[in-house]
């Protein structure tokens, strides 16, 4: 994993460094299509940059930004094109390409039909979430602009994180990957107790109904 990690941190610091910040939303639009592809090494280096005087904040915020939301609207697209029935044929045969599958779909889409708009925006903190999330906005012909209103603002807001400790921390931004892998354990474990909880009502309500 640490070859890879500094292979991949070898990658994004030529495309930068060489494209600038074309490269940078070039990076995000990629990984919003790729999800082994993470933000949370690629926004903490360009942090880095910006400590060291190489790369401006803004124009970072801006074309990491806009990197993501390109990525995210093609989900958008697609969900509203494809439909559920489609998207999910897609998914099965072409999935594991992207390392996506069904059960990642469903998960979406039942955060999506539980929270609506909000879940826009918050999703763009949740890993596993943050690109699959634009697939049932789409699917549910949700307005195209509320749809980038919120997209815009929670991936602005994820990106200000993970640049902000990246300029925090400067040559030492590989330290933030550490709390990010925590952070990323305990939502696990907030949605496996979530479902437990879940089943567990419906079955006592089950019980309850026969009763």
């Amino acid at each position: 994993m640490t070859y890879l990690l500094e292979q991949f941190r070898i990658l994004v610091e030529y495309l930068i460094l060489t494209l600038g910040y074309p490269g940078l939303t070039l990076i995000m639009f990629a990984e919003n299509l790729f999800p082994p592809i993470p933000s949370e090494v690629v926004l903490p280096f360009a942090g880095s940059l910006v400590e060291s005087g190489q790369l401006g904040l803004l124009g970072v915020l801006v074309s990491s930004t806009l990197g993501a939301t390109l990525g995210t609207g093609l989900f958008y697209y697609l969900g509203q094109r494809l439909g559920e029935a489609r998207t999910r044929s897609l998914i099965r045969r072409y999935g594991s390409w992207l390392a996506l599958d069904e059960d990642d779909l469903d998960r979406s889409l039942a955060l999506f039909r539980r929270h609506d708009r909000s879940v826009i925006f918050f999703g763009r903190f949740l890993p596993g979430v943050r690109t699959l999330i634009s697939l049932p906005a789409g699917i549910a012909q949700m307005r195209l602009s509320a749809f980038l209103i919120y997209t815009v603002l929670g991936t602005f807001a994820w990106n200000v994180l993970l640049v902000g400790a990246g300029v925090v921390l400067g040559r030492n931004w590989e330290r933030i990957l550490a709390v990010i892998d925590r952070y990323e354990t305990f939502f696990w474990i907030l949605v496996v107790l979530a479902v437990g909880y879940f089943v567990f009502t419906r079955v006592q309500k089950g019980r309850r109904g026969r009763a």
